[in-house]
């Protein structure tokens, strides 16, 4: 289901908003499609189920602290160890 690097390559997710990814986004990222952040981890469970833990992620987002706090769940809370 990646979009951006294939089956092997890299996720790239687009954590922000949809009104922010309406406005363009990067080839190949995922948006999440969410209209407030709080959406965002039931959007991850729903888009990362059954990928492999060590599987690459690269996310981001329009100043930064979004990405960061997603990645802190990726790791912690999903158990990725690629974020």
């Amino acid at each position: 289901k990646a979009e951006g690097g294939g089956e092997d390559g890299p996720i790239i997710l687009d954590c922000r908003n949809e009104y922010e990814t309406g406005v363009g986004r990067f080839v190949g990222a995922e948006p999440l499609n969410t209209d407030t952040f709080r959406d965002t981890w039931g959007k991850l469970r729903e888009r990362l189920e059954g990928v492999p833990k060590d599987r690459e992620i690269m996310t981001y987002c329009t100043g930064g602290i979004r990405c960061v706090k997603v990645g802190a769940y990726l790791e912690q809370e999903m158990g990725f160890k690629n974020v």
